[in-house]
């Protein structure tokens, strides 16, 4: 049976591991010391601070304290401070301004006035609150807060237009605002001292026409005062106010009649006006157009003789009256007037506008009880040849057969004789 053989290890140890030397375990295990003791005082730091600059003051949280007692803030000052944060390298290393809040301790706030607080801090990261501290690193870590109970007002505005001047011959007819009001918002104590609000328009120019003018707004109090705010706001500032100018004139006025024969002469109708002229305004264009005022009409067929008419006034579109007067009286001098009732014949009946494809045939002999009114002079000669009934074929649809037609009564040798009431005559119209 042969030995058994050892290995031969190679002369000079080659492939032999550096590992397996114990100098060299030994240095492997000191440098390893160092690094976790490098890494725990550089990365982890137990005890480390650190500064944040600029961190606002939010005085909005926690305002449950004072707005529970109907309580506002009306003044704060914009405030930022600096914080000395604690705890190990690792975990303060990653917060920022956003993971904390600064916020006055309002606890004490239970009425209105000025009042001195101090100023907390909280970390508002949940993951790393209860790792750390902090703390306000300014010197004065108090800030003043006015509170108040903020309410609403709502004052009426009254345009004032006393520093305009008007055009000669024009007038400053009406003023509209933007916004017949404006809501205050503030303190309570604030709102109490304002009793009023006006828009004082004003105007580089002496007026002639219609403007709109941006007008601030100014407040008063009960005595007259101007009240400036101090923490009041507005829902709106100014107004635009709309100026309407219009030109003046006085016309002189008249009354249209109506149902009045071909030939009529008004001139036989003497009346006298309660009104026989109005001021009125409007725009120029439409102003200057106008000469005089027709304020009505009267319908001759139902006039009667010394009849007082009131008459409403009824003006032109765009146009205004200046008087406190609604109605014109209207009373005729009928001293030399007269009526008369007369039988028309039948050959006096006049026929106009018929299509020549037509004839039309009166059936009736005469036209009864005909009342006409004019000069009394006139009509004590007057005869039944003398008066003419017209048919106007425009006046009605024509057709074929036996109908009335409405005529008009007229005197052709003299146009101040009318008729009163209306007349049919009946007729047969047949085709040629």
């Amino acid at each position: 049976m042969s030995p058994v053989k050892k290995p031969v290890r190679p002369e000079g140890g080659q492939n032999r591991s550096p590992l397996e030397d114990r100098r060299v375990r030994l240095a492997l295990a000191v440098l390893l010391a160092v690094f976790l003791w490098v890494a725990v005082t550089t990365v982890v730091q137990p005890g480390t601070n650190i500064t944040l600059n600029n961190v606002p003051v939010d005085y909005t949280y926690e305002s449950s304290v004072y707005t529970s007692r109907g309580l506002s803030i009306v003044e704060a000052p914009e405030r930022t401070v600096s914080l000395v944060v604690s705890g190990d390298g690792y975990t303060i290393g990653q917060l920022g301004v956003e993971d904390f809040v600064v916020y006055p301790d309002c606890s004490s706030v239970r009425s209105s006035g000025t009042k001195t607080l101090q100023l907390r801090v909280r970390c508002i990261n949940s993951a790393v609150a209860g790792n750390i501290s902090v703390s306000i690193a300014d010197p004065n870590s108090t800030v003043d807060i006015v509170f108040d109970v903020v309410e609403e007002k709502t004052i009426p505005i009254q345009v004032n237009t006393r520093y305009l001047t008007i055009e000669e011959g024009y007038i400053l007819y009406s003023t509209a605002a933007s916004s017949e009001t404006v809501t205050l918002t503030g303190p309570s104590s604030e709102l109490a001292g304002v009793a009023s609000c006006t828009a004082e328009v004003s105007y580089s120019d002496p007026l002639s026409d219609s403007v709109t003018v941006e007008t601030a707004l100014r407040f008063y109090s009960e005595t007259g005062q101007e009240v400036s705010f101090q923490y009041v706001t507005l829902d709106h500032s100014s107004v635009d106010v709309t100026l309407t100018v219009y030109k003046t004139a006085e016309l002189p006025v008249n009354v249209r009649f109506v149902n009045t024969p071909p030939n009529f002469d008004d001139s036989v109708l003497i009346y006298s006006l309660s009104q026989t002229a109005l001021r009125v305004a409007g725009s120029a264009s439409t102003v200057d157009n106008l000469t005089e005022l027709a304020v009505g009409t009267i319908d001759l067929s139902t006039f009667a003789l010394d009849k007082v008419y009131e008459m409403p006034i009824t003006l032109p579109s765009g146009i205004v009256s200046l008087d406190n007067v609604d109605t014109v009286t209207v009373s005729f001098n009928c001293s030399a007037m007269a009526t008369k009732t007369l039988n028309i014949p039948a050959e006096n009946v006049e026929v106009i506008n018929l299509p020549s494809t037509y004839q039309l045939t009166v059936e009736s002999d005469r036209l009864m009880n005909v009342t006409l009114c004019g000069p009394a002079a006139v009509l004590e000669g007057l005869t039944a040849d003398q008066v003419v009934a017209r048919i106007d074929a425009d006046d009605f649809a024509v057709a074929l057969g036996q109908q009335n037609i409405a005529c008009s009564i007229y005197v052709p040798a003299d146009g101040r004789v009318f008729a009163l009431g209306s007349y049919t005559i009946q007729c047969e119209i047949s085709s040629e």
